[in-house]
C-alpha cells in the first residue's frame, strides 16, 4: 500500500513537472539507441502511469532525500517515456541536469535536430512529425 501511494504522488509531481518543463527546456539524446539506459524512472504512454522505478530512485523516495511535494527541486537524472505503449522507452530527457537544473539551451540548439543532444520540442516536431 505505501509504495501504490509513494507511485501515485510521485507520478502525479512528474506529470506537473514534464508538462511545464520538460517539452520546453529540456532535452534528449537523438543518437542514444536505448532510450531507457540510465532511466530512474519510465512513464507509460499516459505519462502518468509508471512503468519502471529504479530501485535507488525507489529508496531515496522512502527515505525522503528526494521529497514528493518538491520533486523537480530534488530529483536529478533521466526520465525515459513508452509513448506507444510497447513496453519500451521511445525517448527520455533529463531533470535537474546541468547548470541550473537544465542542459543550457545554447547547448540544445548547437547541433542538428534528429541526431545527438538536442532540444526535446525540436525533436518532436522536425524528427518525429509530432
Amino acid at each position: 500500500m505505501r509504495r501504490t501511494l509513494l507511485v501515485a504522488t510521485v507520478t502525479l509531481v512528474l506529470v506537473g513537472i514534464l508538462s511545464g518543463t520538460a517539452v520546453a527546456s529540456d532535452c534528449i539524446n537523438a543518437s542514444k539507441g536505448n532510450q531507457a539506459a540510465g532511466a530512474q524512472l519510465i512513464l507509460g504512454p499516459d505519462f502518468e502511469t509508471p512503468i519502471y522505478i529504479s530501485q535507488g530512485l525507489q529508496k531515496r523516495l522512502e527515505q525522503g532525500v528526494i521529497d514528493a511535494e518538491t520533486f523537480e527541486e530534488d530529483f536529478h537524472g533521466l526520465i525515459a517515456f513508452d509513448g506507444d505503449g510497447d513496453g519500451v522507452a521511445d525517448l527520455s530527457t533529463w531533470i535537474g541536469v546541468g547548470p541550473d537544473g537544465e542542459v543550457p539551451l545554447v547547448a540544445q540548439l548547437a547541433g542538428p535536430a534528429c541526431r545527438g543532444l538536442t532540444n526535446i520540442g525540436l525533436y518532436l516536431e522536425q524528427c518525429l512529425g509530432a
